[in-house]
């Protein structure tokens, strides 16, 4: 109880003395405390480190604390942040820099810390500045050579301490008759590899020895790495490996070279089989060729982006039959740098002032980089404009649009186009601009004196005024019935363009003025008109009838002049010519030719004298000699099939296969068409959506195309339209839609078509040319097929559009002529207004070798353009020389008779212009004659 009473009496007295308020005064003398998180550190020349310096108050010490450091080497700075520490702030960091020039020491520093009216404090701390230095590394263990060869291992020197300067090599405990060189030599500041070459002379003795490559450094201490040296006889068979360069650098996502050569002595002559070893995880490597069968072979180092930045050692090892193994190590350094690097085509455009062109902008990645990239450009005058679409890229290209603007000063302006992306170095490419002032052009055109059933040709001159440089687009009007024109080339880039008319046989004779019109881009509308003269229908003329494909060469030929008379049997030439003369305004050709499935095959031509040229010329156009080419596809999965088209030739492959073949190629220059279309197993119908396209392609026999890879820049997506077929009624109907280009290819898609219409696919605009066409083939069959009718239209562009079916073909007379000494077959019926072009009937009896068929096609001229009937009849032969009445018709066996007529195409034998079109049918029957 007693010391609970002077406690209180304390506490009592204590409260009165400090004023009522509960604080207590300080009782000691104010200072301040000083401490470091660390004591000692090590710094390299060119380097910094820092410690943490902590300032304790004592006793309600509030003053500024200043700091300073004592000690300090030259060379060497110390700063603080902060240097003044007031109110309540208890911590600064010092920053200790070492210079280049600073002095290789261990020195004591002393931290002060100073306040007004307080005792300084000190803390110490040991900085040790090391020596520079330098090690260095040989990238193989053994280096092995022949006598009388050399051999290669990479030299790698890694600086420490901030060692800077040239680095000197040498080579110690060579043996006698050997001797080393380094490349480079010395090794620069900014480098840190080089090659040690070993040269083994004839003399050297069989043996394995120690070689110490030296590095000398000035002002470090000389660094020394071994390896050892195996010298082999030269006697025997071996041979060795070198690699040049030894040490390749490449940017991560790029590839690098290294030319392997083999060195071959002993009389060792084999070949070497290559393979790369301790590759990186991201790199791969290939070896053309491999195995080497020669002295050298070249090594492709293969990185993506992923690929971690950093020098590796990789082993090449060579293996071949009966021989040790043989290893190299090659150095390579893989650097990550994202950037970007731009390409035009073209790089020049030349603009008329108020118009405006583009070019094409592909941008490749190098260095892993992926985001967008934004594309500008600069350089360009007041009133000329770039626009970019799109201009954020997030893939590889885009298009450039250049607007001059009217106003524009003609002259070439150099402008400089940019991607930038973030992060990235950016990449350009110059364009040059050239500006013109507006200009134009003329048309004269000669003319032309035509018969029917003939070509003409007249030649359309553009003159260019004020420098008009552009493409002129040449059209046609005013065409008189039964003709066409076409252009070559329809748009002129040069002065002149060949007007071609293909007269038919049906065309009216007279005087004709037909308008050539021509559009250019910046220029004015021109016009010219053609002087056409189509003549009376004459006779005469000779005819070369060459067969190019040999397959193709007749057992038989002969002609006959007018439509009645005796046949003449034409021999052909040592180049599978038959040539004869047409002497009248009619004639009629004959030929037996054998099947390929067995049997033979008679056909007979019934035309003007007019037409047999473009007949036999027809036969070295299309049937020419076939080849078959190797293909592969890439780009198919399961369930998808790709499609390949090549002058005749065709192929397919269903995914994930690669390989197929097209057979029967025609073996000239052509076109490779390809499309990928994707099977839906619950309708079991494909849908098309890529394709590919390659222009003027000529592949050897037997070799292998590119691959068609339909997830590459060459493809291309589809494009679609509606295409209805009228007056189907209650036949089936169907749609075929293939695409011509105009070096002789034909492709597409076939689809079924209800009489309501329906989507078909094709080749977009930008990707066709002159001379180019999408045909839309409709077809109406009776269910039995004994029927059908036909529609073709020929389009360049792809477009909603409605064909209309004729009529049907009424069913013909067939008799029987005679039966001796073969079956003769007639098809009589009438022309008819749709269907009043040519015809002909094809009659086929038996199967196998046992296989006879005849085919008679005629022209409505043949008969006369005022004749109503039509008679296709195969002639009595009996009394030509050299034909075999066994190629005939046989009495008392079924033949099978298919006639069909056709209309014209703006004339019996016009050429295919845009819009041409025209309507067959066909009747099937049978006779037992």
């Amino acid at each position: 109880m007693r010391r609970i009473l002077i406690a209180m009496i304390a506490v009592s007295y204590l409260t009165a003395c400090g004023g009522g308020d509960g604080t207590t005064p300080p009782t000691g003398t104010p200072g301040i405390t000083l401490s470091a998180t660390t004591s000692a550190g090590t710094v390299a020349r060119g380097s910094s480190t820092t410690t943490t310096l902590n300032v304790g108050r004592v006793d309600g010490f509030s003053g500024a604390v200043i700091l300073t450091a004592e000690g300090v080497p030259t060379g060497v700075t110390v700063t603080f942040a902060p240097q003044s520490l007031t109110g309540t702030t208890a911590a600064s960091t010092a920053t200790i820099s070492v210079a280049a020039n600073a002095a290789v020491a261990t020195t004591a520093l002393t931290f002060r810390a100073a306040g007004t009216g307080v005792t300084d404090k000190t803390a110490s701390y040991s900085l040790t500045v090391p020596a520079p230095g330098i090690t260095v590394v040989v990238g193989a263990t053994t280096v092995t050579a022949a006598q009388g060869t050399s051999a290669t291992a990479p030299i790698t020197i890694t600086r420490t301490n901030g060692a800077t300067g040239t680095v000197t090599l040498s080579a110690e405990g060579l043996p006698a008759n050997v001797t080393a060189s380094f490349s480079p030599n010395p090794i620069a500041a900014t480098d840190a590899t080089s090659t040690i070459t070993i040269v083994v002379g004839a003399g050297a003795t069989v043996a394995s020895s120690n070689v110490t490559v030296r590095a000398v450094l000035a002002g470090s201490p000389d660094q020394t790495t071994t390896f050892s040296l195996a010298v082999t006889s030269a006697a025997t068979p071996a041979y060795s490996l070198s690699a040049a360069p030894a040490a390749v650098a490449i940017v991560a996502g790029q590839s690098g070279q290294s030319t392997l050569t083999i060195t071959k002595t002993g009389g060792f002559a084999g070949n070497v089989a290559l393979a790369l070893e301790q590759a990186p995880a991201g790199m791969t490597a290939t070896f053309a060729p491999n195995p080497a069968t020669g002295a050298t072979s070249t090594l492709t180092f293969n990185t993506t982006a992923a690929t971690v930045p950093g020098t590796y050692n990789v082993t090449v090892r060579g293996t071949t039959a009966g021989l040790t193994d043989r290893t190299i190590t090659v150095a390579v350094t893989v650097s990550a740098v994202a950037g970007v690097t731009v390409t035009l085509a073209p790089t020049s455009l030349s603009i008329a002032q108020g118009a405006n062109a583009q070019t094409a902008v592909t941008l490749a990645r190098v260095g892993g980089l992926t985001g967008d990239l934004q594309m500008t450009a600069s350089g360009m005058p007041v009133g000329m404009t770039v626009g970019f679409a799109p201009a954020t890229v997030s893939g590889s290209a885009s298009t450039l649009t250049v607007t001059v603007g009217a106003g524009v000063t003609a002259g070439t302006y150099p402008v400089t186009v940019t991607a930038t992306g973030a992060g990235a170095v950016s990449g350009s490419a110059p364009l040059s601009v050239a500006v013109t002032t507006p200009s134009g052009f003329t048309l004269a055109a000669t003319a032309v004196s035509i018969a029917p059933g003939a070509l003409g040709t007249s030649t359309i001159t553009v003159t260019r005024i004020g420098g008009y440089a552009g493409t002129v687009d040449l059209i046609a009007s005013t065409v008189p019935a039964n003709v066409t024109v076409s252009f070559s080339p329809a748009s002129v880039a040069g002065t002149s363009s060949t007007m071609t008319f293909t007269v038919g046989a049906a065309a009216m004779a007279g005087g004709y003025s037909v308008t050539v019109s021509g559009t250019g881009a910046g220029a004015a509308n021109q016009s010219t008109t053609v002087a056409l003269t189509i003549t009376a229908v004459g006779g005469g003329g000779s005819v070369a009838w060459k067969f190019c494909d040999p397959s193709r060469v007749p057992l038989w030929f002969a002609f006959r002049n007018g439509t009645a008379g005796a046949w003449t049997r034409v021999t052909p030439s040592a180049d599978n010519t038959f040539a004869f003369s047409v002497t009248g305004a009619t004639a009629a050709v004959a030929y037996v030719q054998n099947q390929s499935g067995g049997g033979t095959q008679g056909s007979v031509y019934l035309n003007t004298a007019a037409e047999f040229a473009g007949i036999a010329a027809s036969e070295c156009t299309t049937n020419v000699p076939t080849k078959t080419v190797n293909g592969t596809m890439a780009g198919l999965v399961a369930l998808q099939t790709g499609y390949a088209s090549m002058g005749n030739g065709a192929g397919t492959v269903t995914g994930p296969a690669t390989a197929f073949q097209f057979t029967n190629v025609a073996d000239r220059t052509t076109d490779l068409l390809a499309f990928r279309a994707t099977l839906n197993p619950m309708t079991f119908t494909y849908t098309a959506d890529r394709g590919v396209l390659r222009r003027n392609v000529n592949y050897p026999a037997n070799s292998t195309a590119p691959v068609i890879d339909f997830s590459s820049a060459e493809s291309f997506a589809l494009t679609s339209a509606n295409v209805t077929l009228a007056n189907v009624g209650a036949d089936q109907a169907q749609l075929f839609t293939t695409f011509l280009t105009s070096n002789g290819t034909a492709g597409g898609v076939f689809i079924p078509l209800l009489a309501a219409g329906s989507g078909v696919l094709g080749v977009p605009s930008s990707r066709t040319q002159a001379g180019d066409y999408h045909l839309f083939f409709g077809s109406a069959s009776t269910a039995d097929f004994l029927a059908t009718r036909l529609v073709f239209q020929y389009n360049r562009d792809l477009a909603n559009r409605t064909l209309t079916l004729g009529a049907a073909l009424a069913t013909p007379t067939l008799t029987t002529s005679s039966t001796t000494p073969y079956a003769r077959i007639k098809a009589k019926g009438n022309w008819t207004t749709e269907y009043g072009g040519a015809g002909s009937s094809s009659m086929t009896q038996g199967s196998g070798a046992a296989s006879r068929a005849w085919s008679i096609s005629a022209s409505r001229g043949y008969f006369g353009l005022g004749a109503s009937e039509y008679e296709f009849e195969v002639p009595d032969f009996s009394g030509a020389a050299g034909f075999l009445n066994s190629w005939g018709l046989t009495a008392g066996s079924v033949v099978q008779v298919t006639t069909n007529l056709t209309g014209t195409i703006s004339g019996t034998l016009g050429e295919i212009t845009e819009g041409s079109s025209f309507k067959s049918a066909s009747k099937t029957a049978n006779i037992t004659p």
